[in-house]
């Protein structure tokens, strides 16, 4: 058994959603910062007033704004900076995962899904069988998962561990807007605003590695291999879908680096360059036209790139991809 300690830099905001939305009941604007606050302590500071509130179409920064108290702090959750994000005091939040104690913090499941998405890309460009490219996209992966990874009863990642990240604090949240950049660089900013990662946060998982007799997941399994899978996943990402963006700028994180969480990319999440090769981008197109009929994806094989919009936020006035974080597995030393 083998010991680990990943490190992630978050260099852009990472979003990773618990299902919940913060309502417009719920949070103040006030300044750069949005302060969100605890129902039922509100309650207890207003009353039936509070009551009469929450059956009005206002928002509670309208609400506190006319309506004093000497000791609202007491029902503050936290507060999130938000800067230039123009988030609106009637918009929703999607919330970020929180431990019971409220500290953000990364699932294990969440990396282990990256680290699964990268390795079974490298292993398919390893063996670069044509046979892949006949399975459509809707159980393609499924299978060759299977072939190259093993079934549930042998898969490779029964080998690997990942725990949840060590907790983080609310301060290291941030509010970002989800915003589409197409290809002439031209953005569109959309009304959903989330909780994030802000850049510069530092997140630490353990991880455990079993060993096995299986040669081929022996070598899979080295931190070596893990890396240049990370490697050569962010190498064919960029060059088969990025470059086509006039405003893409990917050397300055250059190649260590992983896609992590929500509002990143369907092809973050997938392997089909790696699979369809040159026919990607037909073979993604008609997928995606298949699934969102009203985006009229087909229109994406003339542009030259599928999906259209990279995923991006605003942070200081400056637009920047979702979920980008910095990698680094250093081995424990045995006691």
């Amino acid at each position: 058994m083998l010991n680990y300690t990943i490190t992630l830099e978050v260099l852009t905001p990472v979003y990773i959603g618990n299902g919940n939305s913060i309502s417009k009941k719920d949070f103040e604007i006030k300044g750069n910062r949005a302060n969100i606050y605890d129902p039922i302590k509100l309650y207890s500071i207003f009353g039936n007033r509070y009551e009469e509130f929450l059956m009005n179409p206002y928002s509670l920064t309208d609400y506190l704004s006319r309506n004093k108290a000497n000791n609202i702090e007491k029902a503050l959750k936290y507060s999130v900076y938000c800067g230039n994000s123009n988030i609106r005091k009637s918009d929703g939040i999607m919330e970020f995962i929180k431990d019971p104690y409220g500290c953000p913090y990364i699932p294990g499941s969440s990396l282990k899904g990256v680290l699964r998405t990268a390795i079974l890309s490298y292993k398919i460009r390893e063996k670069n069988s044509y046979e892949y490219k006949k399975d459509p996209i809707s159980r393609g992966a499924n299978r060759i998962e299977k072939e190259l990874l093993g079934d549930t009863s042998n898969s490779l990642f029964r080998h690997i561990r990942i725990s949840d990240s060590m907790p983080l604090s609310a301060d290291d949240l941030i509010l970002c807007k989800k915003t589409d950049v197409f290809k002439n660089g031209s953005p569109k900013s959309l009304n959903i605003c989330r909780e994030a990662l802000k850049t510069g946060t530092e997140i630490k998982f353990h991880m455990t590695i079993d060993e096995t007799d299986n040669v081929s997941h022996k070598k899979m399994l080295q931190a070596d291999y893990i890396m240049n899978s990370i490697r050569e996943f962010t190498r064919q990402y960029q060059d088969n879908y990025l470059r086509k963006f006039s405003t893409y700028d990917g050397v300055k994180y250059g190649e260590e680096i992983i896609y992590l969480g929500g509002g990143t990319g369907f092809l973050t999440k997938t392997v089909n360059h790696a699979i369809y090769g040159n026919e990607a981008l037909k073979n993604i197109a008609y997928y995606l036209d298949g699934r969102f009929k009203r985006h009229n994806h087909k229109k994406d094989i003339a542009l030259g790139v599928s999906p259209r919009a990279m995923k991006c936020t605003i942070v200081n006035h400056k637009t920047i991809e979702m979920g980008i974080c910095r990698i680094r597995i250093e081995q424990n030393e045995t006691v």
